[in-house]
């Protein structure tokens, strides 16, 4: 559970923080640049276990679904921070600009990353799993 909870931590510690200071929960309590760049901080984590994964006896099929899981953490740590970078600028943009055509792309950015992480979050727990993977901080 480490590889899920550790990488989230900055994530909710901001929504906690938020909901502090501004006795509210709602779309703007937690940011969606956050949990990506976390979701990203996830697949680097669980990437990198995996690259330091070893096991006496290896089979084929284990071997290629661990290569297989590798490739698949790598592509989603890049379309992670890929949507981080989008929703900073559209951010940015949409503070600069104050345009609503900005903000509903924000917002449609925050609903695709609120979705896709539990991708990130659900394959880290099946790889923990299957390898029995140790968090390597």
């Amino acid at each position: 559970m480490v590889h899920v909870t550790f990488p989230l931590v900055p994530f909710f510690l901001e929504g906690i923080v938020r909901m502090i200071v501004f006795n509210d929960i709602g779309w703007t309590t937690f940011r969606s640049s956050t949990l990506a760049m976390s979701m990203g901080i996830l697949c680097l984590f669980v990437n990198q276990s995996l690259f330091g994964y070893k096991r006496i006896i290896c089979s084929k099929d284990e071997t290629g679904n661990m290569v297989g899981l590798v490739h698949a953490f790598s592509w989603l740590a890049i379309f992670c921070f890929a949507f981080f970078g989008m929703v900073v600028f559209s951010s940015a943009l949409m503070e600069e600009l104050g345009s609503g055509k900005i903000a509903y792309i924000k917002h449609t950015l925050d609903i695709i990353i609120l979705i896709g992480s539990l991708l990130p979050i659900s394959l880290s727990l099946v790889a923990q799993r299957t390898f029995k993977l140790r968090a390597v901080l």
